[in-house]
This record gives structure tokens, sequence and C-alpha cells, in this order.
């Protein structure tokens, strides 16, 4: 993962990926983060969500626990939102957000019908990740929601 580093004006390569999740508190939204994010199983990934959540609605988030994230997921579509434009959090590059998973009319193999969609809008820094890459996760992204046994066999 690369970052900018406005300071010394250079890139920096971090040979880790820290997953931060928007978490909306009763005392406003905060970011922890899954550390190593990218070495866990989904199972694992699942259970660090639940307890790091837990701890964000509890108030009891130690400065690691939001430190040094690389790439965050805010889920708008909790409040019922189709679609947004999430921020980045520098020193982050990018930053997915979920839109509300709802029934709309979809033609899947010529057949109209309802359909389960999702929107997700991806930001990132370009003078770090490219477009053509952006997309490209994107697109990732989407074949694991739509066949999501692919996370088991990862």
């Amino acid at each position: 993962m690369r970052v900018l580093d406005h300071t010394a004006e250079e890139m920096v390569y971090k040979n880790y990926f820290n997953l931060g999740l928007a978490v909306d508190t009763e005392a406003g939204l905060v970011v922890p983060n899954i550390k190593d994010a990218d070495l866990k199983s989904i199972f694992e990934l699942a259970s660090e969500v639940d307890r790091l959540a837990g701890l964000a609605r509890d108030r009891k988030l130690a400065l690691p626990d939001i430190q040094d994230t690389t790439f965050s997921i805010t889920n708008f579509g909790a409040f019922g939102i189709d679609g947004g434009t999430p921020v980045i959090n520098h020193p982050e590059v990018a930053i997915l957000g979920m839109g509300a998973i709802k029934e709309r009319a979809w033609v899947k193999d010529g057949v109209l019908g309802a359909h389960s969609t999702i929107t997700l809008s991806l930001t990132v820094d370009h003078r770090v990740i490219d477009g053509g890459d952006a997309g490209r996760f994107i697109l990732e992204v989407k074949r694991y929601l739509q066949n999501p046994m692919l996370l088991l066999l990862a």
C-alpha cells in the first residue's frame, strides 16, 4: 500500500493493510481498523468487525485501534441511503462507500425481475492510485458480492 507523505513530499510504501470501518456511535462517527486485514480469513474479519464495533459503541477504543488505517469502508446504506461520495481521511488513499441493499427491477440474462442491488462508490487519491486500478478493484468487489462463496475459497 502506498501513501503520500506531504511533509517529506514522497510516496511511502507500507507493508500492511489496516482496514478502517466507520462506526456510528452516540459520540459521533469513529473509524477503528482491523490490523493486517489482508492476512485474515472472512471469519476472522467478521469477528474483528464485531469486536471493534462493540468497543467503539462502548467508547473503549484504544489509540492503536484507530491509528494507521490504510483503507476504509463506510456504510451509508445503514441509513437507507442509496449512494454517496465518501471522503478520504488522510493519510489513507481510498475509501469504499456502500449504499443500501434494495430490490430493484433489473434485467438479468435477458429476463426482467426483482433483484437485490447495491450502489458502491470508491473515492481514491489519484496522486497515489491509478483510476484503472480503482476500476478493476470495484469489479473485483462486485465479483465477490455476486458470488460470496469465493470468499470462503480465498
